[in-house]
């Protein structure tokens, strides 16, 4: 184990900040004695702390290094940088990374960052959001994980209830769903991209969630931090912002339509000024250079990881060589279930990926219970009458193409795609008999 990263130091700040971490947790589940499902609380905590360490160990162990210790160690050289020259550490947190900042920022005294992480825009935020954590703990990466783990199971908590109190489920599903599925818990923890957007949407979701639903107020604070996770999927993987942003239009507009549900010809007017409005939206970004950056930026990813003999591992091909708009909608179908699905079972015969492989098959076993099991029509009808459930729908569907799109190699599939997995086994284990009682619990509710 490489000392740098687990000295006996480093390990005693930990298990400082693990301790505190711990107490603050404990005071925090005092509130849920008596209710039902406050017995997932501390428990999430714990999962969370396990999944951090083991996702790092994994990779520094098994691989001998990775993203997750690669933006660590320039986390380190900013640390350093900090306290070298104060000024030069604001002025590399603004600037983007080129060969000239980095000779300007960085000597012998501060280190070097790795430089295939530098010279990605994406990887070096990672490494400036880690410099901050990195200087509060002063450089110990067990005290850094404790704290983001904890950060993430506040938030996945809150989702929890949220999904408690919409009374679709049952609770011990929504908790395994929200808390505890294994890959998800393992790829999105500790010092990752994919921690981040899990973290970020899960954390967007409660606030809209509790506004259009419970009808509980933003304010200031909530609008800053909602500009806060949107800046952070802008910097870290910007194509997410469109599988966010469309599924809450979506659940915005599902809000609306409800308001009328009484009135028919208002409620069929309303949908066809919404979907209308959405065609028209689909129109002008298909033909705006937003989306070709997003198809150019798609195309780089995919031909970097199909050539690129750096990374291995099973790979897929899609057989699309079309990276413009109209080819990524032709390729939308087949790259949606690779994203959703593979690798199948017998794809996924190894450490990393088993756990995925039993995933997507439960998942397919899932799919065609809700496709042939009963009245599917009537399924979707329910399912388009809940903002979370529609939210749930459009994110998996967006989130399992641009994995399917990019990826390429099975090992960055299961990555990307992992987020969509809490809300697409919601979906599948929806009791749809309970949305007509919540929707009346709902009018109930001030205006």
């Amino acid at each position: 184990m490489k000392k740098e990263y687990f000295s006996i130091l480093d390990i005693a700040i930990g298990i400082i900040v693990f301790i505190i971490m711990l107490s603050i947790v404990s005071s925090r589940a005092a509130k849920y004695e008596g209710i039902s499902y406050g017995k997932y609380y501390r428990t999430n905590f714990f999962v969370k702390v396990f999944f951090a360490f083991a996702f790092f160990l994994f990779y520094l162990l098994y691989y001998g290094g990775g993203d997750t210790t690669a933006y660590w160690d320039g986390a380190n050289t900013l640390n350093e940088l900090f306290f070298y020259s104060p000024s030069k550490y604001f002025d590399a947190m603004l600037k983007e990374p080129n060969n000239v900042n980095r000779s300007v920022h960085f000597n012998n005294i501060t280190g070097f960052p790795p430089g295939w992480i530098y010279r990605e825009a994406q990887g070096w935020f990672m490494c400036k959001v880690g410099s901050v954590f990195s200087i509060i703990t002063f450089k110990s990466v067990p005290a850094t994980l404790v704290l983001l783990s904890f950060f993430l199971h506040e938030a996945t908590f809150k989702l929890f209830e949220i999904v408690v109190r919409l009374n679709l489920h049952s609770e011990r599903v929504a908790a395994y769903a929200t808390l505890f599925v294994p890959s998800v818990g393992f790829w999105c923890s500790g010092l990752s991209k994919d921690a981040f957007i899990f973290f970020c949407v899960v954390s967007i979701l409660n606030i809209l969630l509790g506004w259009m639903i419970f009808k509980e107020k933003i304010g200031l604070l909530g609008l800053l931090k909602l500009s806060f996770f949107f800046f952070l999927i802008l910097h870290i993987r910007s194509f997410v912002l469109v599988a966010v942003l469309g599924p809450i239009l979506l659940s915005l507009s599902t809000r609306v339509i409800r308001q009328y549900e009484s009135n028919t010809l208002v409620k069929y007017g309303l949908r066809l000024i919404i979907y209308a409005g959405f065609f028209v939206g689909f129109i002008f970004i298909s033909s705006s250079s937003y989306l070709q950056e997003l198809s150019q930026e798609a195309s780089v990813i995919q031909q970097d990881f199909s050539q690129n003999s750096s990374y291995t591992g099973k790979r897929y091909e899609l057989d699309i060589t079309d990276s413009s708009p109209t080819g990524m909608l032709r390729a939308f179908p087949i790259a949606t279930f690779f994203g959703i699905y593979r690798p199948f079972i017998y794809e996924s015969l190894s450490a990393t990926l088993i756990l995925n492989g039993i995933e997507g098959t439960l998942l397919i076993l899932m799919t065609l219970n809700f496709l042939f099991n009963g009245n599917v029509f009537a399924k979707i009808r329910w399912l388009t009458k809940s903002e979370f459930l529609i939210f749930a729908l459009a994110f998996s569907i967006l989130i399992g193409f641009m994995a399917g799109y990019t990826s390429v190699l099975f090992g960055v599939l299961v990555r990307i795609r992992a987020p969509l997995l809490p809300f697409i086994f919601l979906i599948f284990t929806t009791r749809p008999e309970l949305l007509k009682e919540f929707k009346e619990e709902q009018k109930a509710l001030p205006n």
